[in-house]
């Protein structure tokens, strides 16, 4: 009886771990560069993707953290990890090839204080004398 406990504990993990896939494709939206034409930006994509591929997959070595990470976690929470590692590894490339990528929060350091407005000050009025 403990060896079919076995068999099935074993296939249903198994069957879990198979559904966690390397991502196929980028979940976040990249905008071509001011002044790149789509041509250059569907090379970029092509080249970004295979890239991101790479990153997710990896080396051997890196195939069998990968696994091992699998083996520890369910398959939906690893294959969350290894599509965020892909749109990072996605959006890296795209931004370093000049694309516009998204951006969450704000990036400067300028505070409204700082802010200054492209009109005239308005002038100080002076009581009569």
């Amino acid at each position: 009886m403990s060896r079919l406990m076995i068999i099935l504990t074993s296939s249903a993990m198994l069957a879990t771990l198979g559904c966690a896939s390397i991502p196929t494709g980028p979940s976040v939206m990249v905008l071509p560069g001011v002044g790149l034409t789509l041509e250059h930006f569907s090379k970029d994509n092509i080249i970004c993707q295979q890239f991101a591929s790479l990153q997710v997959s990896g080396t051997p070595n890196q195939a069998e953290i990968n696994n091992s990470h699998a083996n520890t976690a369910t398959s939906s929470t690893f294959a969350d990890d290894a599509q965020l590692r892909y749109d990072m590894a996605y959006i890296q490339c795209m931004y370093i090839k000049g694309h516009q990528v998204p951006v969450h929060g704000q990036l400067t350091d300028v505070t409204p204080a700082h802010v200054t407005s492209p009109y005239p000050p308005v002038p100080l009025l002076t009581p009569p004398k």
